[in-house]
């Protein structure tokens, strides 16, 4: 019996405490009691810290270029939410440079202080800060943001190999840098947007592939090494620097294939970019603009690496959105080739017809081209062209169905277009900018675009973004029979501002010498809010008065006052505008995902009523049909217009727009 009691006692519970107790004192004995508490404490204390995420502290630095505090207060934060979260505004960043962890970085060694306050913004608002427990949103942040140019991140010294991997290999000493103090590091970023709009200025100063080599580099360590270069005047005009143009507090916006043609209307890059970021901020999705336009919200979701749909009605305006979009992917190796070649064949060609005219021989043509159809179709389309649309037109529109009827002979789809546009454009030019042979203003212009692409190759290599697919249909919006239900992941679009902008008027040399459409007057009749159209006049007069009209009260009390108070034109425009609009919402609200976004920039107009101008509030009118169709209101954001007096625009607003699911 004693052996059995002895043996329960063993495998008590009571017997793996007393253990422990022993091994405690054992461990107490060699330092003494308050040794060992302060030992475990440490060890506990140390293992909460493991457990607890890090805390790691943003600070948004705004471009100094931004054009309104609206923008600075509103889009710039806007986009931050979207992609970062919660953000409040740094009014001055003295403020946080006082602060810790910024503090740390202020030593002598380090000065922070004087990268922060290197070209600060204008305004009310400097910046924002925000806090994250994870560095998740970085590389998104860097590559998307629109209005912020520099990102200081504090973390430790654990998250250099991290940030590493987020970035490019070639990214360090060019996008970024840092600084560690203590434990701590900071790290600056310079975001993407900052090296897309000042290689512009890359554009406007390089003349060849070896100059845009050379500017790139300068561009890549500018604000990394030439902290504090004094830069020229802005009034000098002789042996400016590169760099010194990248000090013009100004805001380039047809950076890289944003200028490949003129376009009056124009979305603005930043601010597109900005709403795209706040509608979408992930990573992969489908984004549209249903008012294309010259593609600019496609240019934009490209570079952001997101894929993009574009529906327009405007045949001159679907190739310019393509050809912006589509010539990122191009090889330049393979499009020089193919651009010399072609041009080899305009020279030969243009000798060939300019002998012909003067009644000299030439050798042999193989190109098959009959100069007779050519003279022939040249006459007649210098009837349709009025003096005024352009100049020399019996001498230029040969040369250009000649350039034209040679394009089919370049295979390769894309850099068919991409020459096609270069001409669409050149048109332009002969047209409105220079006095210049043709000839020499077209193959400028092509040498032009194409270094422009062999520029976004140079910055690629560092910034290595992995270009969206894009492709934008000729058609109506408001019948998107292309575009499948549910199949768009955001919207970000500007309708016409209801007989603002004649578009076709703009564009109207180039529809007819190059034969984009079969009649300009059916597309005059398709496009909506087009300031040349006289509609039925009696048809529309009674689809107002129909009590089953579907337009809300206040656009329907607006065109019944503009039809009654001697501006039925005015008014029936208006009418027919919100009528294609509501057509519009429709079809928006079908292709959209469950749960998706979309903003619509739009402006009002004013038309004169007596001595006095009546707003049509276009806004407004947009936001009730889209509730009508079904929509909820995410934001409504007004901001007053600077510059426009055109169709007297005096405000704009962005009206964002929910699909529930």
């Amino acid at each position: 019996m004693k052996n059995k009691k002895s043996k329960k006692s063993a495998t008590s519970p009571n017997s793996g405490h007393t253990a422990s107790v022993l091994r405690t004192f054992a461990q107490i004995q060699p330092y003494g009691w308050t040794s060992y508490v302060r030992k475990t404490l440490s060890e506990m204390a140390n293992k909460k810290r493991k457990e607890m995420k890090k805390m790691y502290y943003w600070y948004f630095k705004l471009f100094n270029n931004i054009k309104s505090e609206h923008e600075s207060m509103e889009f710039a934060r806007l986009e931050l939410e979207g992609l970062f979260g919660k953000v409040e505004p740094i009014y001055n960043f003295f403020d946080k440079l006082k602060e810790h962890p910024l503090s740390v970085f202020t030593s002598s060694d380090i000065r922070i202080q004087d990268f922060i306050t290197h070209e600060l913004p204008y305004g009310k608002v400097q910046g924002y800060f925000g806090t994250s427990q994870s560095l998740s949103a970085l590389k998104k942040l860097v590559k998307r943001l629109g209005y912020t140019r520099e990102i200081y991140l504090i973390g430790t010294k654990e998250d250099i190999p991290v940030i590493k991997n987020i970035l490019p290999d070639q990214a360090l000493g060019r996008i970024y840098h840092f600084f560690e103090k203590e434990n701590l590091v900071c790290f600056r970023f310079i975001t993407y947007q900052y090296f897309l709009e000042k290689s512009e200025y890359i554009s406007k100063l390089s003349r060849n592939e070896k100059e845009v080599d050379r500017n790139v580099e300068i561009l890549f360590s500018h604000l990394i090494k030439n902290l504090y270069r004094i830069p020229a005047s802005s009034t000098l005009s002789i042996g400016k620097r590169l760099e010194d143009y990248f000090a013009i507090r100004e805001e380039p916006s047809l950076y890289l294939t944003h200028y490949f043609h003129p376009y009056k209307g124009k979305f603005h890059p930043k601010m597109v970019r900005a709403l795209l970021n706040y509608i979408y901020p992930e990573e992969k999705g489908v984004i549209m603009d249903n008012f294309a336009g010259s593609g600019t919200l496609l240019v934009e979701a490209s570079l952001m690496e997101l894929d993009s749909v574009g529906v327009e009605i405007n045949p001159l305006s679907v190739l310019m959105a393509n050809v912006k979009c589509n010539s990122l992917l191009i090889d330049t190796n393979f499009l020089k080739k193919e651009i010399e070649s072609y041009f080899k064949k305009v020279r030969e060609t243009l000798i060939v017809y300019n002998n012909r005219k003067k009644g000299q021989l030439s050798f042999m043509h193989d190109l098959n081209i009959d100069f007779k159809k050519i003279e022939e179709k040249a006459k007649r389309l210098s009837i349709e062209l009025k003096n005024n649309h352009l100049r020399n037109k019996d001498e230029i529109i040969p040369q250009v169905l000649i350039c034209k009827k040679l394009l089919s002979t370049v295979n390769d789809a894309q850099v068919r277009e991409f020459l096609l546009l270069a001409l669409s454009g050149t048109i332009s030019d002969v047209a409105r900018r220079t006095k210049e042979e043709f000839q020499e203003v077209f193959r400028k212009r092509v040498n032009d675009l194409y270094l422009r692409l062999y520029l976004f190759k140079k910055l690629n290599e560092i910034l290595d973004i992995k270009v969206g697919k894009s492709i934008t249909y000729e058609g109506d919006t408001r019948s998107m029979s292309n575009i499948k239900d549910e199949s768009i992941d955001g919207i970000v679009n500007s309708p016409p501002y209801a007989v603002a902008l004649d578009y076709i008027k703009n564009d109207y040399p180039q529809l007819i010498l190059l034969e984009l459409t079969q009649s300009i007057k059916e597309l005059d009749k398709k496009m909506m809010g087009n300031p040349r159209v006289n509609y039925d006049r009696k048809t529309l007069l009674a689809e107002v008065g129909k009590t089953s009209n579907p337009l809300p009260e206040t656009a329907s009390k607006i065109v019944k006052y503009l039809i009654r108070n001697g501006r039925q034109q005015a008014g029936l425009r208006s009418y027919k505008f919100f009528m294609d609009m509501h057509k519009a919402l429709k079809e928006m609200y079908r292709v959209m995902k469950g749960g998706s976004k979309c903003a619509i920039v739009i402006g009002n107009n004013h038309f004169k009523v007596g001595n006095d101008y009546m707003e049509v509030p276009n806004d407004k009118v947009i936001l009730d049909l889209a509730i009508k169709v079904g929509f909820t209101v995410d934001k409504f954001i007004s901001r007053e217009l600077h510059k426009s007096s055109k169709g007297n625009i005096r405000e704009e607003s962005v009206v964002i727009l929910k699909k529930e699911e």
